[in-house]
């Protein structure tokens, strides 16, 4: 319908984190440049991706979400390792993934769940994974180079204070998605 938006609720990443992951990523597009990977400013951990909504009913998430993490209080993440999905052999999607306080990430995710559940989107297609993705990958093949150089990185971040959740909006664009803020719900 032409009122909805695609939409996921996030933790977005400080832009130290993001500026630190650009780095990363810049030393694999050699390695791999058939890889779609990540702009900086796009860089998050989706707690749960709801697709296409009607636009009107963001306002309703916003409230169940305000109402399922009534209580939860900031807490301090890393990101620690990274892999890819399926497997890193054949991967679609290169991740970086959660490290120190990831316990609190899945249930800040479970919530989250809830209050998707409660605003009547049913629940989620995969179960929550803790992950920032950093690359696509259209066509999955062994790359034993990109292989290698991802098994022998060692990679974490610095730890970061995780104070809100952010409802997304997402636009698909030519040259890459390009997300806008719509709500941010703060942590206690």
């Amino acid at each position: 319908m032409a009122d909805d938006i695609r939409t996921f609720v996030a933790v977005d990443v400080p832009q130290q984190i993001k500026m630190e992951l650009d780095k990363l990523i810049g030393e694999l597009r050699p390695l791999a440049p058939d890889i779609r990977w990540v702009k900086a400013a796009n860089l998050h951990l989706t707690l749960r991706f709801l697709g296409d909504i009607p636009k009107s009913s963001v306002s309703g998430l916003a409230s169940e979400i305000v109402k399922n993490i009534a209580g939860f209080e900031t807490f301090q993440l890393s990101l620690a390792g990274i892999g890819g999905f399926p497997n890193i052999h054949k991967p679609r999607v290169i991740w970086i993934g959660g490290g120190k306080g990831q316990e609190q990430l899945y249930q800040l995710a479970r919530h989250i769940e809830k209050a998707c559940i409660d605003s009547k989107f049913g629940m989620a297609d995969k179960p929550f994974s803790s992950h920032l993705t950093i690359g696509r990958v259209k066509f999955p093949k062994a790359d034993e180079r990109l292989v290698s150089y991802i098994d022998s990185l060692k990679y974490e971040s610095p730890i970061f204070p995780v104070e809100e959740v952010v409802i997304f909006k997402s636009d698909l664009m030519p040259s890459g998605p390009r997300y806008t803020r719509l709500e941010s719900i703060r942590l206690k």
